[in-house]
């Protein structure tokens, strides 16, 4: 196991409490939908918003789906109108009007059909017993113009009325019918046409209008889950033969709700029929706060089960996970030589324990000081060769590698001065044991590549008790702070050093190989 206590990284807190922080408080999208059928070769706009609502708005225009307007020939944009100067058969679409305020966004889809007939479509209805004169409902053009010129049309028939934006009805019941009021008006220099059809209808006889009435919830109690969602549906009744604009709304101890909610209306000869359900925001809350959560949880699964997860790769992937660097060995392993206790428990795990798995077991190829070293060959060139050739430095830890800074054995271990030839090593072993020298060196070399080169990982391995890292040389107190220690019990089960192989193959190189035996721990 790691002797280095596992740090959790403020990162992790900063970014689920931003992420929590960033669905709470998003705002919603909301979309709404009108429909407009105009005739072809007339002037026509249409407008996103009412001019009351525009201070601090800002409106984009589309064409669906999320096209630009700018090189359509007939249509003008003027931020918050859109004009059809004329409208064109090919203009037929929807339209996307986005608008922004702060961190509120609403979007109006119009749905335009343009088509090919003289009178456009109805879009206002005045009943003839209380309707004295017509109007043209054209303002905007009077606006523009207020010199335009005005014809009027019965069922689409021209009247002999000229230039009157008013026409008398007189409450009369043959005055029945389609009214489409033909305005020439200039605009930008040019000139152009626009309409407006109003109908004015009668009522017969049995003619009844009801008023609207609630269906359901009547005075009922319904029971909810603190922190749930909750949906309530409301069924009403507009009324029969009612034209009139009926509003519908939530309401909460004599306060007003604002609710997002989705409505249809029905008629057909029958009572219109509103189904309205609502869902508050809490719905997205909780939903995007379940997508974290479960983000939260796949990431500290694949923290916790890091060094399996990457273990698994490199047995199902084996080739693609293999480096191919040209080194020799995937480790070199040093340790401290001699018949001492604390040596003798090091030199039995380099040379039976650590071969036993790493080598007969996953296949790695290792080179081991005391083992492997051909007879006659110098020191500093077996050491600075094999490493160069090695892909980690595996460090065998016992007591005698912790010795008190205030003696001289801390230099005789790790040796300003390092030794050059084999002249040097003999030289040495005056004050210090040749063992001792050895490894040394081995660590020196390896520690410069690992810490100046970067071109060598070190892996520390402690084989007994009474490893204090306070009294360890700088060079492996910053490898033990950085990377840790792996610790191996001497003593313990199979079972007891399972976790101490399983980190020691994540930290080796992937192997090359994998030999076809059981894979019992030792």
């Amino acid at each position: 196991m790691l002797s280095r206590k596992s740090e959790m990284s403020s990162f992790y807190f900063q970014w689920i409490l931003l992420s929590a922080l960033w669905i709470a408080g998003s705002p919603m999208h909301i979309i709404n939908r009108r429909s407009y059928a105009i005739s072809a070769g007339l002037a026509f706009r249409i407008e996103c918003n009412e001019e009351s609502e525009m201070q601090n708005v800002s409106v984009s225009w589309s064409l669906v789906p999320s096209r630009s307007l700018d090189n359509i020939n007939g249509i003008n944009m003027n931020v918050n109108v859109l004009w059809f100067l004329p409208a064109d058969l090919s203009h037929s679409g929807s339209y996307s009007c986005l608008s922004r305020k702060g961190n509120e966004t609403w979007e109006t889809i119009f749905e335009v059909c343009v088509e090919n007939k003289t009178c456009p479509h109805v879009n206002r209805k005045d009943e003839v017993t209380s309707t004295k004169e017509l109007s043209c409902f054209l303002p905007h053009i009077f606006e523009i113009d207020p010199q335009a010129q005005v014809t009027w049309r019965n069922n689409c028939h021209p009247l002999n009325v000229t230039n009157s934006k008013v026409f008398p009805i007189n409450r009369s019941q043959d005055k029945v019918g389609l009214y489409t009021c033909f305005v020439n008006f200039t605009f930008g220099g040019k000139n152009y046409s626009a309409a407006q059809t109003t109908e004015i209808y009668s009522h017969s006889s049995d003619y009844v209008v009801t008023k609207p009435e609630i269906i359901y919830p009547k005075q009922e109690t319904q029971k909810v889950t603190l922190g749930e969602s909750c949906t309530l549906k409301c069924k009403a009744l507009v009324g029969k033969n009612d034209n009139g604009e009926t509003f519908i709304y939530w309401s909460s101890d004599s306060e007003s709700l604002d609710p997002n909610y989705n409505f249809s209306i029905g008629r057909s000869g029958v009572p219109a029929v509103f189904y309205l359900l609502p869902f508050q925001n809490e719905r997205y809350y909780w939903i995007g706060l379940g997508l974290v959560a479960l983000l939260i949880l796949l990431c500290a699964v694949v923290f916790l089960f890091r060094v399996d997860l990457v273990l698994a790769y490199r047995t199902v992937c084996s080739s693609a996970a293999v480096s191919s660097d040209d080194k020799l060995y995937d480790a070199y392993v040093s340790y401290l030589h001699g018949d001492q206790h604390s040596s003798s428990s090091a030199m039995t795990f380099a040379l039976d324990f650590l071969p036993a798995v790493l080598e007969d077991l996953y296949g790695y190829k290792l080179f081991i000081s005391g083992r492997d070293e051909l007879p006659g060959e110098a020191v500093h060139e077996v050491i600075a060769d094999r490493m160069s050739r090695s892909r980690r430095l595996i460090i065998v830890l016992t007591s005698q590698s912790c010795v008190s800074p205030q003696t001289d054995a801390t230099k005789s271990l790790l040796p300003d001065k390092l030794p050059i030839s084999d002249h040097d090593v003999q030289l040495k072993e005056t004050t210090t044991s040749s063992d001792q020298i050895w490894a040394a060196y081995e660590q020196r070399v390896g520690l410069y590549d690992a810490l100046v080169k970067q071109g060598l990982k070190v892996i520390l391995v402690q084989v007994e008790d009474g490893v204090e890292e306070a009294l360890l040389p700088e060079s492996l107190q910053y490898i033990s702070r950085t990377k840790g220690i792996l610790k191996w019990r001497q003593n313990a089960s199979d079972r007891g050093n399972r976790s101490f192989w399983k980190y020691m193959r994540y930290r080796m190189p992937p192997a090359k190989r994998r030999k076809n035996q059981e894979l019992t721990v030792l």
